[in-house]
């Protein structure tokens, strides 16, 4: 591909999936976007130290122990001692926080799904047959 057709194309990617994203957040189960995005990576990584999900995150310490703190008040994480070193801790979803991801999904799927019935049959094609291509991209696969 050359330069200027990749240029537009990553472009367009860009403006889409951003316009995509701000319609889904509206389907957060009453989290913020950074809660949800934290719980939902306690519970694909999780039990998990606050430092390794930062990392994950892509935040400040001082960030997500503000989330972390967030999400344990509302009893959707737990702390528990990390038994290969006494003075971490990790920090686990309860099983309310795997609720609240999953009716998040089921939410944010609904409004992909009414955007998605607005297409037609080639274009919805067209939108499945690209999903392997944009998951290996994010490392998703």
């Amino acid at each position: 591909m050359n330069t200027a057709a990749s240029t537009d194309t990553a472009a367009r990617l860009a403006f889409v999936v951003g316009r995509f994203n701000r319609r889904l957040r509206s389907a957060t189960g009453g989290l913020s976007h950074g809660l949800l995005s934290a719980l939902a990576s306690v519970t694909k990584h999780g039990p998990i130290r606050l430092a390794e999900l930062a990392q994950v995150e892509s935040v400040s310490a001082p960030s997500i122990t503000r989330m972390i703190a967030e999400l344990e008040t509302r009893g959707l994480v737990a702390r528990k001692a990390d038994p290969d070193d006494g003075r971490a801790v990790l920090i686990e979803v309860t099983t309310d926080g795997a609720e609240a991801v999953l009716q998040a999904r089921a939410a944010r799927a609904a409004v992909a799904s009414g955007m998605l019935g607005e297409l037609n049959d080639d274009e919805v094609a067209s939108i499945r047959s690209a999903i392997p291509a944009l998951e290996r991209m994010i490392g998703e696969d």
